[in-house]
């Protein structure tokens, strides 16, 4: 496993927009330009909602949460929180990357999941 400590963001060296760094055009101006950027240490819930009926790979999870985080340069990412208690959105939270579940085959799987501070 290699470990991660921060999540990689493209913006477009044109219009400046930030995604995903999986495209390999700007999804607004179509420019194929890019700088990299990466999240700070602290991020702030934008929303959450909670499963309580997770996917199978989550098999040994009553519920979880789920939040919409952003990061104060920008960039914003959906992932699974630590605890599903005393959520509210505004908090400052810390992104870790750890395992998250098994999927159907047994593999472990790894993400950054969010912590609050």
């Amino acid at each position: 496993m290699e470990f991660k400590d921060k999540l990689k963001w493209k913006k477009c060296s044109k219009c400046e927009f930030l995604q995903h760094p999986s495209h390999l055009r700007c999804l607004n101006c179509k420019n194929d330009k890019f700088i990299f950027i990466e999240s700070t240490d602290k991020c702030t819930l934008l929303t959450y909602t909670i499963l309580k009926a997770p996917p199978m790979e989550f098999r040994s999870q009553k519920s979880y949460a789920l939040g919409l985080v952003e990061f104060n340069n920008g960039i914003k990412a959906l992932g699974q929180l630590s605890t599903d208690l005393e959520l509210v959105p505004g908090m400052q939270l810390k992104p870790v990357f750890k395992k998250i579940c098994e999927n159907l085959n047994g593999e472990e799987i790894y993400s950054f999941i969010f912590v609050p501070l």
